[in-house]
């Protein structure tokens, strides 16, 4: 289940409560990393504003320090 962090107690305590109508062990798992992404919310907050990352609809893209720098130049140019 993914939520904001603010409502982490109630998607706990609905977890807990769920629990007893499906059979068998559950488990949870409290994720460090920021929505889907492989970057944890500090990681992720630094990144923009180096703009090494740049919002693609659902996901986000990651700008590599490498490569031709005709591509660079566009993606910094986007106004995002």
């Amino acid at each position: 289940m993914c939520t904001k962090l603010h409502n982490k107690e109630h998607v706990i305590e609905a977890l807990h409560r769920a629990k007893f109508t499906f059979p068998g062990r559950q488990k949870k798992h409290i994720s460090e990393n920021w929505g889907f992404t492989e970057f944890n919310a500090d990681e992720f907050e630094n990144k923009m504003a180096k703009k090494s990352l740049i919002p693609d609809s659902c996901g986000i893209k990651y700008v590599p320090n490498r490569g031709p720098l005709d591509n660079w130049r566009v993606l910094l140019s986007l106004d995002l």
